[in-house]
């Protein structure tokens, strides 16, 4: 008797989709997995995907339509649904997904939603009820979203892929990304054999020439792919490493062709991937070779903008580029050139949207560069100038996301400025409406992370947001809170680094959370904890340092560890060992250079220290003419040494101030 064949996966749609149908049926059948491919359990991969069932393209003249699909179900490992308005109506596609269900249970369900499909439906609302009815509450199935904007066919194919095989997104698309550079390498290799060849000819025939053209074309498409969809897969997953590489391929096709034999799309292309380049050596904490890309590609957009002033596209380009190089001069501590540099940004980016107002990327535009002039004037303690320039960027943002209310990248970016409003409330000593404002920024990760489970730099900054969200707490005096809040996301970014440890964001990432856990410890009086965690933050500062980007000394990490190591010893009882640390950082700080970079935390932290080293007048010299714009913790070591120096009454009236806006930090209470 002849074995019955099993298929990988049943495809259910309704009519209305399928040309969807029908692309994924090819799209999957093709697939080849990469070979030496692991997976739980010793999984074979052999034959790849195929056979994948699609009742039309496998029933032929079935004599009885129902039977068919009923046995084509029993003999399917996964079920893929394409999900759309008719397929939510469709009675056919429910009674095929509730047949399924009956001996599988959601998780062998992949959802997949169609490109005609609104942008603004979400997917419990284009799901099939009896799907709908079988999850649990809050939970959604595995779902890859073929619409514009959304995850491309590419990484589509690549999702589905990962599912049926029981693997990692990760590992496809590392793997595809090596494949689709070694197709690169291989072709760009034929291309010049094929080019000296031509050379030697002595009559170049129309034949060759049409060749060659077709070979350029075929080039430049592999180039843009590098730049847009291998891009779009692996900056999520985190490879910096393999970013890398892209560039570099990119940038050693176009140094082999002189500049002036290019047109305008090549030299736009090779912007992209010195910018590419930039972006990834910036994240290295590379600066000087960051800056260098930057220039190298902005020098080629504001030559091209001169050529076509009214192109939209190559101001877009030349904006991004203004943007880095400014964000670079910010980096370096010189403020007044970034400025400057993002107040050519939004200019741009008001001329884009006077080009075409219906474009929402370039709307969009001017938020971003009011963040950026926020961030700015934030830094020099221009904190109302920041919370308005905040606001403008908060009320665009949140303008585009009533339009797409699903959108990852506007939904990110919004929580981005709403925690910049929250830094700058902080920064007023508004300390509960700073946290409104964190907590709002953190649901709104969490809801574009329910969208990208697979996107690692979601995941780094939706961490990011839980850590200064658990410091809030801190302040708020919420201790076991920030306690539970803080070791969840460290245990979350120990796994996060290991998928790339060159990522030196991450790496940063970790060093406060280290610093964050070791104040909590403290102030809960686990002082052994408090000293592992000092410890830890220490070492990863020295690895951080030890690395070839920007070594400036920084408060926020260098100076807080610093007055961190005080607090352990007062702490724990060594008021004498306190006071020669705090004696150490004024020294160190009368020794170091004068330049305007981190000028006000080098204030802050010798304020502290002379308070810590028992010079509270001196202390009150140093932060009482910076009063209104003092953090809720400098303001309370303000009210210390006034206390400390006999002005009981300026001391009462800053914690007033402080209590009255709910900051709550077991220091205050212990003061």
């Amino acid at each position: 008797m002849e074995k019955r064949r099993r298929y990988k996966a049943f495809i259910s749609y309704s009519h209305h989709d399928r040309k969807a149908a029908e692309w994924l049926h090819r799209a999957l059948e093709t697939y080849r997995a990469p070979p030496r491919l692991t997976a739980g359990g010793n999984a074979s991969f052999a034959g790849g995907l195929r056979p994948i069932f699609r009742d039309r393209a496998e029933l032929g003249a079935a004599a009885d339509l129902g039977d068919a699909i009923r046995d084509a179900l029993d003999r399917s490992d996964a079920l893929i649904v394409l999900c759309s308005p008719t397929a939510a109506d469709s009675r056919w596609v429910d009674q095929e997904v509730a047949y399924f269900l009956k001996d599988h249970g959601p998780g062998a369900v992949i959802c997949v939603i169609t490109p005609a499909t609104p942008q603004s439906a979400r997917l419990p609302e284009v799901m099939p009820p009896t799907l709908r009815a079988a999850l649990p509450e809050t939970v959604e199935p595995l779902a890859v979203d073929l619409r514009p904007g959304a995850d491309g066919k590419r990484l589509a194919r690549l999702k589905i892929a990962a599912g049926l095989l029981g693997v990692s997104l990760d590992q496809l698309v590392q793997r595809d990304a090596r494949r689709r550079l070694r197709v690169m390498t291989a072709f760009t290799t034929l291309a010049a054999l094929v080019t000296v060849g031509m050379g030697a000819m002595t009559i170049a025939t129309l034949k060759s020439r049409q060749i060659a053209r077709e070979q350029r074309d075929e080039t430049e498409a592999l180039v843009a792919y590098m730049l847009g969809d291998l891009r779009q897969q692996l900056e999520p997953v985190g490879r910096l490493d393999v970013l890398d590489g892209v560039s570099a391929k990119v940038l050693a096709y176009y140094a082999k062709a002189r500049t002036d034999r290019l047109d305008d799309k090549a030299l736009a292309q090779r912007a992209k991937a010195q910018t590419l380049l930039g972006t990834i050596r910036e994240q290295r904490n590379d600066l000087v070779g960051a800056e260098d890309a930057f220039r190298q590609a902005a020098a080629t957009t504001h030559a091209l903008v001169e050529r076509d002033p009214k192109n939209g596209e190559r101001i877009f380009d030349e904006a991004q580029n203004v943007f880095w190089l400014a964000y670079m001069q910010w980096r370096r501590g010189d403020i007044a050139g970034a400025e400057r540099g993002f107040r050519r940004y939004g200019e741009l980016a008001r001329t884009l949207v006077k080009l075409d107002p219906k474009r929402g990327e370039w709307r969009i535009e001017v938020a971003y560069a009011q963040n950026n002039l926020g961030t700015l004037m934030f830094e020099q303690g221009r904190s109302e100038e920041a919370l308005t320039a905040f606001r403008s960027a908060l009320a665009v943002f949140d303008a585009e996301r009533r339009r797409a209310p699903r959108d990852k990248a506007l939904i990110t970016s919004t929580a981005n400025t709403r925690a910049w409003i929250a830094d700058t409330l902080l920064k007023q000593g508004r300390v509960s409406d700073a946290y409104v404002e964190r907590q709002a920024a953190l649901g709104l990760l969490a809801e574009a992370g329910r969208q990208a489970p697979d996107d690692k730099r979601l995941a780094a900054q939706t961490i990011g947001a839980s850590l200064a969200l658990a410091r809030l707490e801190l302040d708020l005096g919420r201790l076991e809170d920030a306690r539970a809040r803080s070791d969840e996301g460290m245990s979350r970014l120990r796994d996060l680094a290991a998928l790339d440890p060159t990522n030196a964001k991450w790496r940063e990432f970790q060093l406060v959370g280290h610093m964050d856990l070791a104040d909590i410890a403290c102030w809960s009086g686990d002082m052994a904890q408090a000293r592992a965690a000092h410890a830890a933050a220490a070492l990863a500062l020295a690895k951080l340092r030890a690395g070839e980007g920007d070594k400036a000394w920084r408060g926020e990490l260098d100076g807080r560890l610093d007055q961190q190591a005080v607090v352990l010893a007062r702490r724990g009882g060594d008021t004498a060992g306190a006071r020669a640390l705090a004696q150490a950082i004024i020294d160190r700080l009368r020794t170091m250079p004068s330049d305007r970079d981190g000028a006000a935390d080098r204030s802050l932290l010798l304020g502290f220290a002379q308070l810590e080293a028992g010079h509270a007048d001196e202390a009150v010299a140093i932060l009482a003419p910076l009063r209104t714009s003092l953090s809720p913790a400098y303001a309370n070591v303000l009210a210390r040494a006034y206390l400390a120096t006999g002005q009981r009454d300026q001391g009462e009236s800053i914690v007033r101030a402080l209590k009255k806006h709910g900051y709550a930090h077991p220091s205050l209470t212990a003061f």
